[in-house]
């Protein structure tokens, strides 16, 4: 029989395949052990002093919940430090546990500190984080930090870890419009739902 030679795959299809490789493989990657501010590099593992340092004061920082004592009232485990270094570059989110650095990663784009911003009820959104939330919309008008599924404060010292432990913001538009409820975890926006309307 006379060969047949193999279909060639049109030029299309194995840049396309290149450029799922590529995505897989960034998906797979850890987050960066290590991050540079000016001439100087910070890694996991150096301490609060040495990353303020080197980088400066963080734009914002943010807590993680996780203890209830009812004579302290709520303990953070964690904090989250955000850095925004402008429109063109990605902010970098870090976290700290016991005062030393445990992880970087990034955000989304950073902004202009001087923009004023809008906020809309449609501009609240999944995966923001909370610097981004609070640099478009300011300051909610209401907060909470409560455990899943509960309410209130627990009436007893409790521990639950940082999984179990949410922040809800309240977002109010004004009359016209249902206000917004937007649970925070672990610094980034899990879920927005809608309120009642408050008005005449």
């Amino acid at each position: 029989m006379p060969d047949h030679p193999a279909p060639r795959l049109p030029l299309r299809q194995p840049a396309l395949l290149t450029l799922g490789l590529l995505l897989l493989l960034a998906l797979a990657l850890p987050a960066d052990a290590s991050m540079r501010c000016g001439s100087r590099l910070v890694s996991t593992g150096d301490r609060e002093y040495d990353v303020r340092s080197a980088c400066g004061e963080p734009d914002h920082i943010s807590h993680v919940w996780t203890s209830y004592i009812p004579s302290r009232g709520w303990i953070a485990e964690e904090e989250v430090w955000y850095y925004n270094r402008g429109p063109n570059q990605l902010m970098r989110v870090l976290r700290f546990r016991q005062g030393r650095l445990r992880d970087i990663s990034t955000g989304g784009y950073g902004f202009h500190p001087d923009s004023s911003g809008s906020c809309r009820p449609r501009d609240l959104q999944q995966d923001m984080t909370e610097l981004e939330l609070l640099a478009r919309c300011g300051e909610p008008a209401s907060v909470t930090v409560r455990r899943r599924g509960s309410s209130g404060h627990p009436r007893n010292p409790w521990h639950g870890g940082p999984d179990r432990v949410v922040e809800e913001w309240i977002y109010d538009f004004g009359p016209q419009h249902f206000y917004r409820v937007v649970t925070l975890h672990r610094g980034e926006v899990e879920a927005v739902e809608r309120g009642e309307r408050h008005g005449n």
